[in-house]
């Protein structure tokens, strides 16, 4: 054999070990992934970590609770919020004492962001004529609820509503309640009471008693 057909042979030799050697390693590493279902892959799992959002109904108990103690329903339709002006807005109730467990913090914000936000469309308010505005506020008889005593009504209230009213009822976790118009509604406050509103709890007063406890706050100035 010539000095170039062994080289030749050689060379032949090389490339076909490198062939094998170069198929050898193909197998032992993975094929690498398709972009394509390395996309669809990540959307599907976002979408499975992503929590659902609150249905209407949700929403709405959820906001009953946590702010139409305090707030009617029309001051939030009124607004329209960016998300982070909600944040801002619920964080701020929640450090005022809004009756909001932490886990329904951000859930609640989510709901009024997409249900009050700035794309919602103008606010129409109900229109109501002056004197049915003043029908609103103007006092009612006390009813059965009338001539109370202010001490015993002193001593219920710091029994069964100062730990969310206030010791001076003046707010806590509840609301204000010196110088409210409701006072001179003693029918409408016996209700709230024996039917809970939001997250206040129903209670069993008597007539006598709810008429003391008005009396006792009243007095309140």
């Amino acid at each position: 054999m010539t000095r170039a057909g062994a080289r030749g042979g050689r060379r032949a030799l090389l490339g076909a070990a490198l062939a094998v050697a170069a198929g050898a390693c193909s197998k032992d590493r993975p094929a690498p992934p398709d972009a394509g279902a390395t996309r669809a892959a990540s959307v599907t799992d976002a979408a499975i970590a992503e929590p659902a959002g609150l249905s209407p109904e949700e929403g709405r108990a959820l906001v009953k609770g946590a702010c139409l103690s305090c707030h009617s329903e029309e001051m939030l339709a009124q607004q329209r919020l960016t998300h982070a002006q909600w944040t801002k807005t619920v964080t701020k109730m929640v450090a005022w004492g809004a009756n909001l467990e932490p886990k329904d913090t951000a859930p609640l914000t989510e709901w009024l962001a997409a249900t009050y936000g700035p794309d919602a469309g103008a606010y129409e308010p109900a229109a109501i004529d002056v004197d049915a505005a003043a029908a609103e506020l103007a006092a009612l008889p006390d009813g059965p609820y009338a001539n109370g005593d202010a001490e015993r009504g002193r001593a219920l209230y710091t029994d069964r509503c100062s730990g969310c009213h206030g010791p001076d009822a003046r707010g806590h976790i509840g609301v204000r309640l010196v110088d409210r118009p409701l006072l001179y509604r003693a029918p409408e406050v016996a209700e709230t009471i024996r039917r809970g509103r939001g997250k206040m709890a129903p209670m069993t007063m008597s007539d006598g008693e709810i008429g003391d406890v008005l009396a006792h706050l009243r007095g309140l100035r």
